[in-house]
């Protein structure tokens, strides 16, 4: 009978031991961090410009060809859209060309990334109406489609 109660008291330490250790004992004096304020650091991070963004589209619209455009400013960034339609869809990549140089004399110093894929143009197009409307979750979740965009126009 001794050694069944020397087992069970064992025992009955070591659950104990195992519990504290899991509890987080193991790193006293640490603070969890919160990922909520993580992420609202990050929030503010990130920068986005609907006024230049305004002035790109206007930009993109004095090329010869473009139709209409949009635009959507992040940090350094800019994405931007036109639309071409009839025979000015046999020279894109010229008015892409264009467009590209008018937006760097604009705004040097920018990352510029231009399209005339339709689909693009309206996944955009969602984006910049979701920002002027301010119908947007967060940043970075409008960052992170803009991003996604632009590599599709690399790719």
């Amino acid at each position: 009978m001794k050694t069944g109660s020397k087992v069970i008291i064992f025992s009955l330490l070591t659950l104990l031991l195992v519990t504290a250790m899991a509890a987080g004992c193991a790193n006293p004096g640490k603070p969890q961090k919160k990922p909520q304020q993580q992420a609202g650091q990050e929030e503010q991070l990130i920068q986005i410009n609907p006024g230049l963004a305004e002035k790109v589209k206007e930009k993109a619209k004095t090329v010869p060809g473009v139709d209409e455009s949009v635009a959507v400013v992040i940090d350094k960034d800019i994405s931007a859209a036109v639309k071409v339609s009839g025979f000015d869809r046999l020279r894109l990549k010229s008015i892409r060309e264009e467009v590209h140089g008018k937006i760097m004399e604009l705004a040097p110093g920018y990352e510029v990334h231009v399209t005339s894929d339709k689909k693009l143009f309206s996944e955009l197009q969602k984006i910049e109406t979701q920002i002027n409307r301010k119908h947007y979750v967060s940043p970075s979740g409008i960052k992170s489609r803009v991003d996604k965009i632009n590599n599709d126009m690399n790719g």
